[in-house]
């Protein structure tokens, strides 16, 4: 629609004192022609001609002493007398915006959000309800909708430069950076911007992964203060997520010297220790920043994370719901929680609080944005939709409940990264492939689910996950018969060998070399077999040649693009060695015999969760784990002295 014709539509709506539709209209035009001047004139033009005075029906000390009674644990008096006014009074707006307030105040963010919207309605012209009503609505975690009230409470009051920055920092929070980045740099063209908004801006750039605009931005506007403790701050996130760990190190130490008393300063030198491998500084500078800030929520989940890495569930379980305590808009904490508690084999609370994943600043996956409901398990058969999220690894992770979807729906449609397509096709289900809206049309899918939520409608208890020792795809027969003719080994055994994880933040910690792996690779009677999915070719030469051990390579498998021809490499292997990396899951949903080389740390995923060692996901994969952060020996001997005991004479 032209932007005539929206003026056309939202004045007549005017003309009708259709107030709320009208404005809908012309927040289109605000979203679509933000620079239009029109607007803005028209807008107060509808102000001067409509807006009514809101009547004053309790003086500010009333109001005043309703605050105090709520703060004194009396909420539920102040919401009684509301009520009771609002009985005998059932127009009065100011009321109805204070029942909103006092049941969000309550912790009732459903029913102040049902009097937030009623005094919208009422009074539509009121900027102040908007705020309030989007205010309940992020509480509700309800985040879409409490940004597109935002943008109402925007179009009524246009120059504010305070609702530019709320929309700024909720569309940071919904991962959509690139629209929070045009309005901060709106914002910091005014000579007057504060420092809050300046670094608000730069967390929207660490979080989109512009590390080095963070850098240039500071360097060029020094003028901002370099002894800012907080330009000193910003400087070390931007290189601790580059990993220029010294860089990092030296301006956390600046901030803090410059700001002894700032939490956060030693809340992200705690991360650099944490990002090293220094748990014992990191834990130490923690609890700094706690004795500062006892509520300082990041430094929360951080001490507790480092308990996840180390193993203690329960202590992180615990730290995580303090944190959640805190402020339950934090969605890192509940994430995370989330995590701890699927570890824990807690699938309940575990499944409910992974819903919240979409709106965490570590979780790098989009929902996808769509009308479809959401599918549950009933009686009324669906077309359903499953949509991926998260890396191939997590996909196929999730791929073992497509089968159990099959007694509850009528069609299933999926959409998936490619290199699936062949594996998913030989699970003996009738899928369709799509990758657009079209297609979702054309195949009349009437429900929709992502694949990581697939997990909280049919794992309750371990035992769903074991219900018989093989994997849950199979390789190609064609192609594994083939590389049985052409490979021939020249000892009793084949094994499968991956070293590396390519992952962006992670990988690092999962990682192992060559030259670590020697006393495995020296072990007589094997042949190794390289499934690793990048090009290893360097660090396999080299080895050969120091050492004189040949890691071998089948030149006609594309081990990154062909994952079904390297499925039936994996197949054709006796067992496989590997790190945690797409190869271990594909590894394990095959069914075949896999050892498991994980890090102590932060490479340490919920899902390698196990009993007796042995991977609750993954009943094949035996899983062995570094007892000290960084060293591998421990893992190494364990696994060298099982191949000698089970596998060669």
């Amino acid at each position: 629609m032209s932007i005539n014709d929206l003026f056309k539509k939202g004045n007549l709506l005017f003309t009708e004192k259709r107030f709320l539709e009208a404005l809908e209209a012309y927040k289109e035009i605000l979203l679509k022609y933000p620079l239009n001047t029109r607007l803005y004139e028209e807008i107060n033009k509808k102000i001067k001609l409509y807006k009514k005075p809101i009547p004053q029906t309790f003086s500010h000390n009333q109001i005043e002493q309703f605050f105090q009674l709520q703060k004194q644990g009396h909420v539920t008096s102040v919401i009684n007398t509301l009520l009771k006014y609002l009985d005998e009074n059932k127009s009065d707006v100011l009321t109805i915006s204070l029942l909103g307030k006092f049941y969000e105040l309550s912790g009732d963010n459903e029913k102040g959000s049902y009097y937030h919207k009623m005094t919208v309605e009422k009074a539509p012209f009121e900027v102040a309800f908007y705020l309030n009503l989007s205010d309940t609505l992020r509480q509700s975690k309800k985040l879409e909708d409490a940004l597109n009230i935002l943008y109402l409470a925007k179009l009524l009051s246009l120059t504010d430069k305070s609702i530019d920055y709320e929309i700024a920092k909720l569309n940071t929070t919904l991962k959509n950076y690139s629209k929070a980045d045009a309005i901060y740099k709106q914002l910091i063209r005014d000579k007057n911007v504060r420092n809050e908004i300046i670094y608000s801006y730069c967390d929207n750039l660490i979080k989109n992964n512009r590390e080095d605009d963070v850098i240039q931005f500071l360097e060029k506007n020094k003028n901002l203060n370099s002894l800012d403790y907080f330009y000193q701050m910003t400087l070390g996130l931007a290189n601790l997520k580059k990993k220029e760990y010294s860089h990092a190190k030296t301006y956390f130490l600046n901030s803090i010297k410059i700001n002894p008393n700032n939490s956060q300063s030693y809340n992200f030198l705690a991360d650099y220790y944490s990002e090293v491998g220094d748990f014992k500084n990191a834990k130490l500078n923690y609890k700094k920043s706690l004795l500062i800030s006892p509520n300082n929520n990041q430094a929360l989940n951080n001490l507790a994370a480092v308990s996840f890495f180390e193993g203690n569930f329960k202590d992180a379980e615990n730290i995580y719901n303090m944190a959640f305590k805190n402020n339950n808009n934090d969605y890192d904490s509940i994430y995370y929680l989330s995590q701890c508690q699927l570890a824990m084999c807690n699938y309940e609370s575990g499944w409910k609080n992974f819903e919240y994943r979409w709106f965490a600043n570590q979780f790098k996956s989009k929902k996808l944005k769509t009308n479809l409901p959401k599918f549950f398990i009933n009686s009324d058969k669906k077309n359903l939709l499953v949509w991926t999220e998260q890396g191939i690894g997590d996909q196929i992770l999730f791929l073992r409940f497509l089968n159990d979807l099959c007694p509850h729906i009528n069609n299933l449609s999926i959409n998936i990264d490619s290199r699936l397509h062949t594996i998913i096709e030989r699970m003996d289900l009738k899928v369709k492939f799509v990758n657009n809206n079209n297609q979702i049309r054309e195949h009349g899918i009437n429900s929709q689910i992502s694949l990581g939520d697939l997990g909280s409608l049919f794992v309750k208890k371990n035992s769903n996950l074991t219900k018989g020792t093989g994997g849950y795809i199979t390789s190609d027969f064609e192609i594994s018969n083939n590389l049985k003719k052409t490979f021939i080994a020249n000892t009793k055994y084949i094994c499968g060998i991956s070293w590396i994880s390519k992952n962006e933040d992670i990988g690092n910690k999962k990682s192992i070399s060559l030259e670590i792996l020697k006393p495995i690779l020296s072990l007589k009677d094997i042949t190794f077999v390289d499934i690793q999915y990048n090009d290893t070719k360097d660090e396999r030469e080299k080895f050969y040649k120091n050492h004189n051990i040949k890691i071998e390579k089948i030149e006609n498998i594309d081990n990154f693009n062909d994952l079904n021809g390297l499925a039936s490499l994996i197949d054709i292997c006796d067992f496989v060695i590997t790190v945690s990396n797409t190869n271990a899951h594909l590894s394990g949903a095959l069914g075949k015999k896999t050892y498991l080389l994980l890090p102590k740390g932060k490479g340490r995923l919920w899902y390698w969760s196990s009993e007796n060692n042995k991977s609750n996901w993954y009943p094949s994969i035996e899983i062995l784990q570094q007892n000290v952060v960084g060293s591998w020996k421990n893992v190494l001997d364990k696994l060298s002295k099982t191949l000698e005991d089970n596998l060669i004479e």
